[in-house]
């Protein structure tokens, strides 16, 4: 039985040849395992529930985006499915946590779409890889919005069960864990993102680096699709 509701977050910006691959992949990656809820600012052709989007886009928007799909759920667990990042099955299948935490997966290597293609890692959460209990997810973005009706500020926004953006915020304080597939999370940086750095493709690697990874390949063989 699915326990699991892939929740698909998409503002209709990325270039139709990336919207293709990145259908493809992800539809595999679920394929009768989990249930899909997209929401998108136009109607697409994926299955599952089509929510569209209100609201300015923004980063506060995001989690509330993430509200209305949660609450559609009908699984235990939902995870953010991201337009810009692509997904193996063990993302999805490896790691469950328990009812009071939200996990992240940590095998996340991002590349940019500009420059020599390279994949870098970096240790921090991102809301990209989120699987958590739906209850849970609820439970804290309705917490949040309650106290930010218009939207939480937005150099306060961030994480789910993050100390410092939970401290900043004034909400209750929420466990989270990490886990690790071994093959990876692969995040596009691209001049379309909410980031400013990216936008100006001025944001920096790390210094964790590499050329191939296990399952994708060579960045270049990712970046290609992004046209």
């Amino acid at each position: 039985m699915k326990d699991l509701t892939a929740i698909y977050l998409t503002v209709n910006k990325l270039p139709q040849g990336w919207v293709d691959y990145h259908k493809k992949i992800l539809l595999e990656a679920i394929d009768g395992y989990a249930d899909l809820i997209t929401v998108s600012r136009k109607k697409m052709d994926m299955p599952g529930i089509n929510l569209i989007q209100d609201g300015k886009i923004c980063a506060s928007n995001i989690y509330r985006q993430m509200l209305r799909a949660a609450k559609l759920a009908k699984t235990k667990y939902i995870a953010v499915v991201e337009d810009d990042s692509l997904y193996h099955r063990q993302h999805f299948e490896w790691f469950r946590p328990k009812d009071d935490e939200f996990a992240y997966n940590m095998s996340r290597w991002a590349v940019f779409t500009w420059g020599k293609p390279t994949y870098f890692w970096r240790d921090r959460l991102s809301n990209l890889t989120l699987l958590a209990p739906t209850k849970l997810t609820i439970e804290a973005l309705e917490e949040r919005f309650k106290k930010y009706p218009d939207g939480t500020p937005e150099h306060r926004t961030g994480e789910l069960g993050k100390d410092r953006i939970e401290d900043k915020l004034g909400l209750t304080k929420r466990k989270f864990v990490k886990y690790m597939t071994t093959i990876p999370v692969i995040n596009l940086n691209h001049i379309y993102s909410l980031d400013p750095r990216e936008r100006n493709m001025r944001k920096r690697m790390s210094l964790l680096r590499c050329y191939d990874v296990p399952y994708w390949g060579r960045a270049e063989e990712i970046t290609k699709h992004f046209k």
